[in-house]
């Protein structure tokens, strides 16, 4: 299990990351993932509850279904958070089919609850998730069209609606995650959010990943807003 506790926009953070083992099914596999990341939250005082953000890695389509809903059936409530999915078996054990990273962070000093907003109409990840004066967002894809030059606009426009949803815009992000089909240029990427996106950004990290309904990128941010 890999474990990291930062301090990170005026909040304390825990961050758990570790693959499945292989055993069982691909829900059995995500069942073990989170009740290894519950124990741990636990004796840092928290739990599930506290969770904010994860990221979910699958060896191909069919275990990628079983374990979103798997998460998804687990992670509900007040444990609901953001989230995104992806299939890339570089994150995976040699039989491993499911790896998860989570992000969960202590309760702010103000005690307010966690907001959330679901797209309309409902999908699987929440659209964006308010907490301790910070604004997170799903990760944000285009499966409507083809390529990366097509579907790249249509994830600007759709994060720029959610973050003014969420009463934000661009110059409040303080991190974008930018998870590039492998097969798609990281110079290209960098140089087409240069020229869409003015305000800079003071946290940016990009990662590769695989084939998922056709999408070559999905992108997600975390920015400030008040309290």
């Amino acid at each position: 299990m890999r474990l990291k506790i930062f301090p990170w926009l005026g909040q304390e953070f825990v961050s758990l990351s570790w693959e499945g083992s292989g055993n069982g099914t691909a829900e059995d596999e995500t069942r073990e993932l989170l009740a290894g990341f519950t124990g741990h939250l636990r004796r840092l005082g928290l739990s599930l509850d506290d969770v904010v953000r994860t990221r979910m890695f699958a060896r191909d389509m069919d275990a990628w279904l079983a374990g979103n809903q798997e998460r998804r059936r687990i992670l509900d409530g007040k444990a609901r958070s953001v989230s995104s999915s992806h299939i890339w078996t570089g994150r995976l054990t040699t039989k491993g089919r499911i790896a998860l990273d989570l992000l969960a962070m202590y309760p702010p000093a103000d005690g307010k609850p966690k907001i959330m907003r679901e797209y309309e109409p409902a999908v699987f990840p929440l659209r964006w998730m308010k907490y301790g004066g910070l604004l997170f967002l799903s990760g944000v894809t285009d499966m409507t069209h083809p390529t990366f030059d097509e579907q790249f606009p249509t994830i600007i426009e759709r994060i720029t609606g959610s973050l003014a949803d969420g009463g934000a815009t661009w110059k409040d992000v303080k991190r974008a995650s930018f998870l590039l089909h492998h097969e798609e240029s990281l110079t290209k990427l960098r140089e087409r959010f240069s020229a869409s996106i003015k305000t800079p950004i003071p946290n940016m990290d990009y990662s590769f990943v695989g084939t998922r309904q056709g999408k070559r990128l999905e992108v997600e941010v975390t920015a400030t807003v008040p309290t």
